[in-house]
């Protein structure tokens, strides 16, 4: 029976029977399925560089090296998630990706061809996520793990002598100022949760002295209470005599009540400051760069004496049915403390890999499931060449 027509047969039982799920395993198998074991747990990229005069070799060499380099980049973004690389993006640009090379445990030249001015190659390569890793720690880079942390934005506006600021008025409806937007779009992305202080302000007397301007560290502290934010970001923006817009932020912490970290920018403008779309564009720009400096410092203050979480490759391999996946999955879930996510990775022949993320180390992930009372099947355990878990079914 061809595979086209062992999908359809099974696409029919599916609609009969509820067994769609158990066919995906089969529709990620490539025809050339008896290959790909080869490069099982490699990453494929293209590397690619213009040819100057007849020198193919140098060519050559340089499109290897940025086929390198995007691998490691590619596994960055797998290991991090979005929000681990916008919140650490300049200590990898600068401290991990430049000696990306080393990190490489092996590589394999596919296929290469030049076509016009421009040459390219394929190539599979497997990076070694010890190294990876040690490094990752040794820079301090970090991501987030378990609820969002709630955010509260309070920066002073000060433009042509007038002075903005929510907190005058906060029993008044507006709309959000260009800052706050500015602030809103470039923390949410990096994961936290922004909070509307317009929904959440409580009906309580607030004094005067928590209306003024500029306020002391503890009423900035007493807002992020009423709010109940984890962290405020405070601080002023405004113009300078030479045509600039500077803004300085500090993060507080609304727990202990002190001060996390702080930065500060001045950005030149050309054109019209009073331009609004102007000076949007700027405030973005000058709150992306600070919101990089502030977020690692924040993440660490506020994870503090949590454990570390460590990502696990796992395979389960000779499934019979899908549903022996499921009943893992939710075994895993349901039984095995310090699991603090799953993420499919990948579905081939009678094999599925996922990703775990779990609060401790390999040995403590290996014997909560093993001498686990409810394991749903009987297992045998390995680890492949590449370190990952492979639980075999019985």
């Amino acid at each position: 029976m061809t595979k086209r027509t062992w999908f359809s047969t099974y696409c029919r039982l599916a609609r009969v029977g509820g067994m769609l799920m158990f066919i995906l395993i089969f529709v990620f198998v490539p025809s050339g399925a008896g290959k790909e074991k080869s490069y099982a747990g490699k990453i494929l990229v293209i590397g690619s560089s213009p040819i100057h005069g007849d020198n193919l070799a140098q060519a050559k060499k340089a499109a290897l090296s940025q086929a390198l380099t995007k691998g490691i980049e590619d596994y960055l973004i797998r290991r991090l998630g979005n929000e681990g690389m916008i919140n650490n993006f300049q200590r990898l640009v600068q401290e991990i990706i430049p000696g990306a090379h080393e990190e490489i445990e092996n590589f394999h030249i596919l296929a290469e061809c030049y076509t016009g001015k421009a040459y390219k190659i394929l190539v599979a390569l497997r990076i070694n996520r010890n190294v990876v890793d040690q490094k990752l720690r040794r820079v301090g880079l970090v991501t987030m793990e378990g609820p969002r942390i709630k955010v509260l934005f309070m920066v002073l506006e000060t433009l042509k002598g007038n002075r903005f600021y929510w907190w005058k008025n906060p029993e008044e409806p507006s709309a959000m100022s260009a800052v706050e937007v500015a602030l809103r779009n470039a923390f949410e992305d990096r994961g936290f949760s922004p909070i509307n202080q317009r929904q959440s302000i409580p009906e309580v007397d607030l004094p005067q002295d928590m209306r003024v301007p500029t306020l002391t560290d503890e009423n900035i502290r007493k807002w992020g209470q009423l709010l109940s934010a984890d962290v405020v970001i405070c601080g002023r923006t405004g113009t300078t005599d030479t045509k600039e817009i500077f803004m300085t932020l500090r993060a507080l912490d609304v727990n202990r009540g002190d001060e996390i970290a702080r930065a500060a920018r001045t950005e030149p403008v050309t054109g019209n400051l009073e331009n609004r779309t102007l000076r949007a564009n700027v405030y973005d720009a000058l709150v992306n760069v600070l919101a990089s400096e502030l977020t690692p410092a924040i993440v660490r203050a506020t994870t503090r004496g949590h454990r570390q979480i460590h990502i696990l490759q796992v395979t389960l391999k000779d499934l019979k049915t899908y549903k022996q996946f499921i009943d893992f999955r939710r075994f895993l879930r349901k039984n095995v403390t310090g699991i603090k996510s799953i993420k499919q990775t990948r579905v081939r022949d009678n094999a599925i890999s996922i990703e775990i993320g779990f609060e401790g180390d390999e040995n403590q992930f290996l014997e909560r499931v093993l001498n686990h009372e409810s394991l749903p099947f009987l297992l045998d355990f390995y680890r492949a060449e590449n370190g990952t878990i492979v639980f075999e079914v019985e």
